[in-house]
């Protein structure tokens, strides 16, 4: 699946209802924030939606039926897949008092409290990409390279060892059966984060090991926040909960 930017809206969610969050409330730390709800797939459903035309005309236009309606066929399928997203699916990433909850792949979701994380800082994660070569010098005809592609100034939040251990390579297990069975077409940060590699599960991205030490990633691009305002809203429950808890 191709990855875009999602495009979602950012939002507070009060203890009744929600608003929309206005680019001067971060300070207030007790607010529970939701990025990238089901309005995630709104960029998805564009993009197949031009797929879908492609195929038809191809198809139709010039009478290449083998290949314009697998294309169609597929395209429709991820119309109707995200346009469910879009109405039912949770929110990626909830930022509350208590902690940080992270949508994996609609199913399974990961607990944070701000007690275990140890320190928040920036990664630059890498990915394996195909990109499209509009001529082939060899073959005089369009061909296949496999590219590097990164999300860069990733927030990151490390975590202990035993915690990763205990909480999130059980999750990591439950994310993989699923992906193999009916529940792969859930919604969830998994959904939209290509692998480092083709052999690669893509939590290795979301879950990272740098230098010994062990990171949960919150990629801004994919929750369609700016990095300074997302680690602006980190940063400021981690100071206000985590440490505070963790040496009262």
């Amino acid at each position: 699946m191709t990855v875009l930017a999602a495009v979602l809206a950012c939002k507070v969610v009060p203890a009744m209802g929600r608003r929309t969050l206005s680019s001067v409330q971060a300070q207030d730390v007790k607010q529970i924030i939701a990025y990238g709800s089901g309005k995630t797939a709104l960029k998805y459903i564009a993009f197949s939606a031009l797929v879908l035309v492609v195929g038809l005309v191809v198809a139709f236009g010039r009478n290449n039926w083998l290949l314009g309606v697998p294309l169609a066929a597929v395209a429709a399928v991820m119309i109707v897949w995200h346009i469910n997203g879009l109405l039912t699916a949770e929110p990626l990433l909830l930022l509350s008092p208590a902690g940080l909850r992270l949508n994996l792949d609609g199913y399974v979701f990961l607990d944070i409290p701000w007690r275990e994380v140890e320190g928040i800082s920036s990664l630059d994660l890498a990915f394996e990409v195909l990109k499209k070569r509009w001529y082939d010098f060899s073959g005089d005809r369009p061909g296949y390279s496999l590219g590097k592609d990164q999300y860069r100034d990733v927030t990151a939040l490390q975590v202990s060892e035993p915690f990763a251990d205990k909480t999130v390579l059980p999750l990591w297990r439950a994310v993989n059966r699923n992906s193999r069975g009916l529940k792969r077409f859930g919604i969830g940060m998994a959904t939209f984060m290509p692998a480092q590699n083709a052999t690669a599960s893509r939590l290795s991205n979301i879950f990272p090991t740098q230098d010994g030490k062990r990171f949960v990633t919150l990629p801004h691009s994919v929750l369609s926040v700016s990095r300074d305002r997302l680690r602006a809203e980190i940063e400021a429950r981690w100071h206000a909960f985590g440490e505070k808890t963790a040496t009262g």
